[in-house]
């Protein structure tokens, strides 16, 4: 859960495969503050992962990497934004964007572990009833930028949209788009299913929202549900 770029030492990234492009990958995506959790109590430390200075790294997908130059405009406007899962689907949020700024049990509760490691959450994830694969649309207008296939969060979609948005969306097991088409709100991205890095998620969806190259909480962009 396209597409992106931080500064200071590199947090531990995980080790499942102990291939700088994965951990590249890592570190692009997880850019706050490592948390660490204590067995009694929740003891949260925070630590600034550097920027990365490549914005795509190479060799990083299993099967496909497509990427296209500059594209989404500014100029004509966003669509309202829409849940990025189709209509009629029962599905909710069930990990929700660290909060830099909340309480500790907020921040606790906004992390992944991963090979003894705890990142920060910089989207959310949405799971149907029952665990059940659901389609993923569009939540926004844009133009695909690039469909990978990542080693730790299955197929990835990022869209650049008007107004230095970028949505990605991770943990697809099958992708209805190509790099370069122009796509808006609510049009078919693919499907869900599951992933390495969030496997206590299920089949799920992560789905990640950066302006000007920042997370941004989805949620406060998203209507209320």
């Amino acid at each position: 859960m396209d597409e992106k770029q931080q500064l200071d030492p590199k947090p531990e990234t995980p080790q499942a495969q102990n291939h700088s492009p994965v951990r590249k990958w890592l570190s692009k995506r997880w850019v706050y503050p490592a948390m660490y959790l204590g067995a009694a109590a929740v003891v949260i430390g925070v630590i600034y992962a550097r920027i990365e200075t490549n914005s795509t790294p190479t060799s990083v997908t299993t099967t496909e990497t497509n990427q296209t130059s500059q594209t989404g405009t500014t100029s004509n406007g966003l669509e309202p934004w829409v849940w990025p899962y189709a209509q009629g689907t029962d599905a909710t949020v069930t990990m929700g964007f660290f909060p830099v700024h909340g309480s500790l049990k907020q921040q606790a509760a906004a992390v992944v572990e991963y090979d003894n490691t705890f990142y920060p959450h910089k989207g959310i994830d949405i799971r149907a009833a029952g665990g059940r694969q659901f389609t993923v649309v569009a939540a926004q207008r844009g133009t695909v930028e690039s469909v990978t296939n990542q080693p730790l969060y299955g197929y990835e979609v990022v869209v650049s949209s008007p107004d230095g948005y970028t949505e990605t969306y991770q943990s697809l097991g099958s992708v209805d788009v190509k790099p370069g088409q122009t796509i808006s709100a609510g049009d078919p991205i693919g499907t869900t299913s599951t992933n390495l890095f969030e496997q206590s998620q299920g089949n799920h969806l992560y789905f990640q929202v950066n302006q000007n190259g920042q997370p941004i909480d989805p949620e406060s962009l998203l209507p209320k549900q």
